[in-house]
């Protein structure tokens, strides 16, 4: 029976961990109580409400997940600003060696040239989707975690469901456990559990989109 309800919850927290989370909602300040302590609902309520968005922006497993992720955009941009100077530069050498050139010398490198830029840009699109699905894999990861935990508050308060609180029109706060979510996260999660190493990078640096073309017209 344990099973079935942990396999119900993973079900469900799957469905929400994707991109479209809701990211608005925040739920109440808290009077900060000892993480062993949390604000609790009434001794029994047929359903509890949770932000699923704060889980991940307020536990400390969850802030060190999205820091990786924008440690990883971070390194995808600067790779790609880098690259992409170094188009730049090329280009207005090509450009400055024109007069001197054949124009089929010429046309022969422009199209080199044009064929090498379009390539990192496709390796660069390349690249940000593969992150996009590791980053997708990784909270899917560090909500299955959380599963466990939402059955165990269930259990506790003898729910029959949990709702994310901004798919619910008007509720009393009181059934708000995100909190308690949180801490037990916080006690139960080192950040090492919900974020995996990083893939090793690319041998190639992440390329940026391309310059702009050069006419290999006379």
């Amino acid at each position: 029976m344990a099973g079935q309800r942990i396999g119900a919850a993973l079900a469900a927290v799957l469905v929400l961990a994707g991109p479209s989370a809701a990211q608005q909602a925040a739920a109440p300040p808290s009077p900060s109580p000892a993480p062993a302590q949390p604000p609790s609902p009434p001794a029994a309520a047929d359903f509890l409400l949770l932000n699923q968005e704060r889980i991940l922006t307020g536990s400390q497993a969850g802030q060190r997940l999205l820091a990786d992720e924008e440690r990883q955009r971070d390194e995808l941009r600067s790779a790609a600003r880098a690259l992409d100077q170094s188009f730049e530069k090329e280009e207005s050498e090509l450009t400055a060696r024109r007069p001197t050139l054949a124009p089929e010398e010429f046309r022969k490198l422009s199209d080199a040239f044009d064929t090498r830029v379009v390539q990192a840009r496709r390796d660069q699109d390349s690249r940000a989707n593969e992150l996009a699905q590791e980053f997708d894999q990784r909270r899917r990861q560090f909500y299955g975690q959380v599963a466990p935990i939402l059955v165990m508050l269930m259990d506790r308060y003898g729910a029959k469901a949990i709702f994310d609180e901004t798919s619910v029109l008007l509720a009393d706060q009181s059934l708000n456990v995100t909190d308690a979510v949180i801490a037990e996260i916080d006690a139960r999660m080192p950040a090492t559990d919900a974020t995996p190493p990083a893939p090793a990078p690319a041998a190639e640096p992440a390329p940026a989109p391309p310059a702009a073309g050069i006419d290999g017209g006379n």
